[in-house]
């Protein structure tokens, strides 16, 4: 099963766009959103990619209620209290978070497949035990303030591996 995995949206429907395209062209079956998309407006393009959706909150995400309407009925988001989500998808334990240092203190407990974070903005991937480890980058495509390299990563349950996808 293909999973997508984006974060860090920062309103850049632009963007958004095109990652959408190349989600269906790659045939996932999910998204996995590790937070901020910012604005409702966002929750709501990134809803009508007809998915189930599974996200966290960012730190620049505040209108949760508005952005659980327009997300729509295929938008899964984790509750408030929560810093993090857990979902099992084609048999694989799967967590995500927004910010780094949980998704790495949930890596090294061994317990998931994969963990998923964002926050960096920032693409990398790897192993922690045997577990994978991995920030998708973001598709705003902005790191440190100046432009960067937009990017979302498509998770392989069945190799339990990802592949970055440049927007």
């Amino acid at each position: 099963m293909k999973i997508a995995v984006l974060s860090d949206i920062h309103d850049h429907i632009w963007n958004l766009e095109k990652a959408k395209k190349a989600i269906k062209l790659q045939k996932c079956k999910a998204v996995i959103f590790c937070g901020d998309m910012c604005a409702p407006f966002t929750a709501g393009i990134l809803g009508n990619i007809e998915l189930s959706i599974y996200a966290v909150w960012g730190n620049v995400d505040e209108d949760h209620w508005a952005m659980v309407q327009k997300g729509g009925n295929n938008f899964f988001a984790a509750p408030l209290s929560q810093e993090f989500n857990e979902q099992v998808l084609d048999g694989k334990k799967i967590a995500f978070c927004h910010y780094p240092m949980l998704g790495k203190l949930l890596a090294g407990t061994g317990y998931y497949d994969a963990v998923f974070h964002g926050h960096t903005h920032r693409q990398y991937y790897r192993k922690v035990g045997k577990t994978l480890l991995a920030n998708p980058g973001a598709v705003c495509g902005i790191v440190g303030g100046k432009s960067g390299l937009a990017s979302f990563m498509i998770y392989d349950t069945s190799k339990n591996s990802v592949r970055l996808i440049k927007i």
